[in-house]
């Protein structure tokens, strides 16, 4: 637990020198530690070297000025540290897989690292270490309406589908939808499809399907057991995060085998935090 608090004092060291030329060392003394030992405790726990988190870090927020502000691309390239709008846009598009222009133009983004708190360290911290103890619930039958979009399951959707929610969200689509029984919690479903392939949903749950917005389409829920996992912190890391640990540990140690047909992430709010609750459905072995 120790780490987790040397981590908390360097992670804030970065929030605060994020704009300036920062020396490593310098980090790794904030925390208390030399820099190779230091180095080696950060990968093992935020999952990123150093450099990296600070790199991915203002990448973030440098995409944030691109859609929030007018500020030229070369004077954003300036505050984050690069001497020209040409090496900027490089090193943007190798983290992004986009150019700060198409960013700018789209209006579009996600968010590849958002700053990390102690309550995120301790998830991240539980996550590796204990893992987590799921809540179990049995739901019946259900309509959901919504938009769906075909994904491919090659890691492209790791960043397609963050851009959909902002679409979404920037667009208001959601006020389309009638009958909502949960108005405050919008569903993100994946659905399998063939092959490497699978339909990405964003919608709500609904009473009736006699009022379906045009370009909506409604998908039937059947009646399932699931296993629900909530998530705090970053919510696009941390849902992924999460994600990669129930297929790659939970299920495989579980006596449980999923059903198959679909994951389901519930988005909320909650005493102002962005929380998501992620189902899976699943039967026993």
């Amino acid at each position: 637990m120790s780490y987790l608090c040397s981590l908390e004092k360097a992670l804030g060291y970065i929030e605060s020198h994020l704009h300036d030329d920062m020396d490593l060392s310098a980090i790794a003394k904030e925390a208390g530690y030399s820099l190779y030992h230091f180095h080696r405790i950060f990968k093992g726990i935020v999952g990123d070297s150093l450099k990296d988190y600070i790199r991915k870090r203002r990448m973030t927020e440098a995409a944030k000025d691109l859609v929030d502000t007018r500020l030229p691309i070369i004077d954003i390239a300036i505050k984050y540290g690069y001497e020209s709008r040409e090496a900027f846009s490089r090193s943007f598009e190798k983290v992004y897989g986009k150019a700060p222009s198409e960013v700018r133009t789209s209006k579009l983004l996600y968010f590849i690292r958002e700053p990390m708190d102690i309550n995120h360290l301790l998830f991240e911290y539980r996550l590796r270490t204990e893992g987590i103890t799921p809540q179990s619930l049995t739901l019946p039958d259900r309509y959901v309406v919504g938009k769906k979009w075909k994904m491919t399951a090659d890691g492209s959707n790791l960043q397609q589908i963050p851009l959909l929610w902002q679409e979404w969200n920037s667009k208001n689509v959601w006020e389309a939808i009638q009958d909502k029984i949960y108005p405050k919690k919008v569903m993100g479903i994946c659905l399998p499809s063939v092959g490497v392939t699978f339909n990405y949903m964003i919608g709500y749950e609904v009473s009736g399907v006699e009022r379906v917005p045009p370009e909506m389409e409604v998908q039937v829920l059947e009646q399932s057991d699931y296993a629900i996992f909530r998530t705090m912190g970053p919510i696009t890391e941390t849902v992924q995060k999460t994600w990669d640990y129930i297929y790659s540990v939970w299920l495989v140690k579980s006596e449980y085998q999923h059903t198959g047909t679909h994951d389901i992430e519930y988005y909320y709010y909650h005493q102002g935090n962005l929380i998501a609750d992620l189902y899976v459905p699943i039967r026993g072995t």
